[in-house]
């Protein structure tokens, strides 16, 4: 795989969820995550949603193959939904959701190769699920755990869809 993008440099931007998903309140009750380290992780999370749903609207125009644009289009809904979701979620709980866009946009488009972004989408979706599940026992609302439950489990179909798109076109 030709990653144009600095080696290394994804999965240490991506990594840096994780000192929200780690950081501990150290007054919280069954090592719950305080309010602002949730809202630290959900702005995380919605940037790098945003830049895979940005990247994956493209990716879907890019494919010459209907099956393939069709699958990338529905990720693509998939991640607009966890946008809005992760919205609503972070203003519920005070916070103020960020307007960034991820780095995982830039860094897919500076690949040439299809197949290498199909692999970078794989790792993106593989670091949200990593994220989720690293928190989800550590998020006390009910809602909020519910709805980060189902984000988790929509990304472990979406890398089994995008695996299949990979598996097609051997």
């Amino acid at each position: 795989m030709m990653n144009t993008a600095k080696p290394g440099k994804i999965d240490n931007d991506m990594d840096q969820a994780g000192i929200a998903s780690a950081r501990l309140s150290e007054n919280a009750e069954h090592d719950l995550l305080a309010n602002e380290d949730i809202l630290e992780l959900l702005n995380i999370l919605l940037e790098a949603e945003r830049a895979g749903a940005r990247a994956v609207q493209v990716l879907s125009k890019q494919t010459g193959d209907a099956v393939t644009g069709k699958t990338l289009q529905e990720i693509a809904v998939d991640e607009g939904r966890f946008c809005v979701m992760l919205n609503q979620h972070i203003n519920r709980l005070g916070g103020r959701p960020s307007k960034k866009t991820g780095d995982f946009f830039e860094k897919l488009m500076a690949l040439e190769q299809f197949d290498d972004k199909l692999d970078l989408l794989d790792r993106g979706q593989s670091w949200v699920v990593r994220k989720i599940r690293g928190a989800l026992a550590r998020i006390g609302d009910e809602k909020l755990h519910a709805d980060l439950l189902d984000m988790l489990k929509v990304h472990e179909i979406n890398i089994k869809s995008a695996a299949s798109l990979r598996k097609a076109d051997w």
